[in-house]
């Protein structure tokens, strides 16, 4: 697996290795076009899986990000006149590149719910096309739209319209890329005759089947198959077990239908760069095959560097591209900057035998940061900050504790100082809420009527109503012992400050109102930090436009310059 970049677009090249095991290069290769938003956040380590069975069986495979998503660069005509052309016009373009790169002469186009109908269109306009590997593909671009439009609604609590711009957290779909998908109807698809075409899709996935009969007339050779992995691959739920595809009967339907001719490997690619607008970016390989991309100022020098690690599964640019906007925006104002996964997620390789690390959200990264920490080191950088979202704050924190060298640390939304004692899937599970969410929801007439009309499952907000309760009560009975002298032993996140300090370590805390610690920071260290005091350097910042996952691009500039200003203080 080989990062590369094309037109602005970054991607990962998988390749047979001349003399390694496997089937030898052939002539068939295959190009994945991503999902949107979760889908492809989702999916991503099943498809860098799939890209290295594929590459052992001799087909050579490219993923690729589109312009504007993940770390490809921004495309100032997709913005112009709208992102689904420009993400067609990128595939095409893939495609090209596949086969310059590998000499590949036909071509797989493969995709996941909106990817798999972009790679069908794609494949429509191209001679070259042999085959399509589609999962649940989206049939009908109007109703994907409607879906679209609701979930923006729920997510804001307004109503959108057609033929304005909707924000649906992760990314902003201008009213002409909305036009261009709803314009959509993979009925309708102008397929060349004679292409081989496998719909993956669950038994409740409907229009399929009309789908297949509309190819199926027009001359293609299309089934509707049934595959369990698709349950894995789609799956919402952070903390599954079973968070990785399953791809034996894609692979099986793979080589019975589009078996590949070997033909002469090609030496790889040069080496990936990629020049944002101040800033020059490379792959970072260090430790046990663990992957980052590194951002350097475009002009001089620096040894200050950031890093950033993965915030639950999301893979290493962020679920709204948050960590690329962070990376970026440092690296422009002299601060180097490296997101990196994690072992077992985005690109990163497991430990063997545990590859699939997707559901272990505190799973101990302390080996993961130091090999990124004595790597960098080793290419001159002398001081040493963390930002971490979520449980990617947790890992900092934890961190910085076991490593003096991490003296700089930018906390969003910390959802626990310290593990509890029970069992952790069943913690995260049932964690509750804040006083203040608790509060606006027990007063939010929208609330009530959403609990009233069924749409919301009255066990869960008891649950979670009583777990608040419950931690509430515990934390502030704690904080009264203490208070009292009824209990001496000090909290554990007083220590761990304590000890940071000691060891030249500065912390700012970073929440967005309402967010699920919030309480708990406040019993410890006083609703406006007031406590923090004896911890030299350290601070809170409550910012009223910043969102738990820094999905909203207005809060992400303000976390921008609150991390910029405290790192130059430094």
């Amino acid at each position: 697996m080989i990062p590369v970049t094309f037109n602005d677009c970054f991607g990962w090249l998988h390749a047979p290795v001349p003399g390694a095991r496997g089937a030898a290069a052939g002539d068939v290769g295959v190009v994945v076009c991503q999902g949107l938003m979760r889908d492809g956040l989702l999916a991503h380590c099943s498809f860098r899986l799939l890209g290295d069975e594929l590459a052992d069986a001799g087909y050579p495979m490219l993923r690729f990000d589109y312009p504007g998503t993940g770390d490809s660069l921004d495309d100032a005509v997709a913005a112009a006149g709208g992102h689904w052309q420009a993400w067609l016009a990128s595939i095409d373009r893939a495609a090209d590149w596949l086969k310059a790169t590998t000499g590949v002469t036909r071509l797989v186009f493969c995709g996941l719910r909106a990817g798999a109908t972009l790679a069908t269109l794609a494949a429509s306009k191209r001679s070259d096309a042999a085959g399509l590997l589609l999962f649940e593909p989206v049939v009908s671009g109007r109703t994907y739209v409607r879906e679209m439009i609701l979930e923006a609604d729920l997510q804001s609590g307004k109503t959108s319209t057609r033929g304005e711009d909707l924000d649906i957290r992760e990314f902003l779909f201008s009213a002409a890329t909305l036009d261009a998908i709803a314009a959509v109807d993979l009925r309708k698809a102008a397929l060349p005759a004679g292409l081989k075409a496998a719909l993956f899709v669950r038994p409740e996935a409907r229009q399929i089947d009309e789908c297949v009969t509309a190819w199926k007339t027009a001359g293609v050779d299309a089934e509707r198959l049934g595959w369990d992995g698709l349950v894995p691959l789609m799956r919402h739920n952070v903390i599954d077990e079973n968070a990785l595809a399953d791809f034996t009967h894609v692979m099986a339907w793979l080589k019975r239908t589009l078996p590949a001719t070997p033909i002469e490997a090609r030496p790889p690619p040069p080496e990936m760069k990629l020049t944002p607008a101040g800033t020059v970016e490379t792959p970072f390989w260090f430790g046990p095959k663990l992957f980052g991309v590194l951002s350097r100022p475009a002009q001089g020098t620096t040894d200050q560097v950031l890093l950033i690690g993965n915030g639950g599964r999301d893979p290493h640019y962020g679920a709204a591209r948050q960590n690329v906007d962070f990376a970026r925006y440092l690296a422009r104002h002299g601060i180097a900057c490296l997101r990196f996964d994690f072992a077992g997620l985005g690109d990163s390789i497991g430990p063997p035998g545990k590859e699939n690390l997707l559901t272990h959200t505190f799973t101990d990264r302390l080996p993961d940061i130091r090999a990124a920490l004595d790597a960098l080191e080793s290419e001159g950088f002398r001081r040493f900050a963390m930002l971490g979202l979520c449980s990617g704050a947790y890992h900092a924190f934890h961190a910085a504790l076991a490593d003096p060298r991490l003296s700089r640390l930018l906390l969003v939304n910390l959802p626990l100082f310290q593990l509890p004692t029970r069992n952790v899937l069943d913690f995260l599970e049932n964690r509750g809420t804040s006083a203040t969410v608790v509060g606006r929801k027990l007063f939010s007439i929208g609330s009530w009527k959403t609990l009233l009309s069924g749409r919301s499952n009255v066990r869960t907000l008891v649950r979670s109503m009583i777990n608040h309760a419950r931690r509430q009560i515990v934390g502030k009975s704690q904080a009264l012992g203490r208070k009292l002298g009824l209990i001496r032993e000090q909290s554990f996140p007083v220590q761990a400050m304590t000890r940071l300090t000691r060891q030249g370590g500065r912390a700012l805390f970073l929440f967005s109102p309402g967010d699920l610690e919030i309480d708990a920071f406040a019993r410890e260290f006083g609703p406006q930090g007031e406590k923090l005091a004896p911890y030299k350097g350290s601070r809170v910042l409550v910012l009223p436009r910043m969102d738990h996952d820094l999905t909203k691009a207005i809060g992400r500039r303000d976390a921008e310059q609150a991390v910029t200003e405290f790192l130059r203080a430094a």
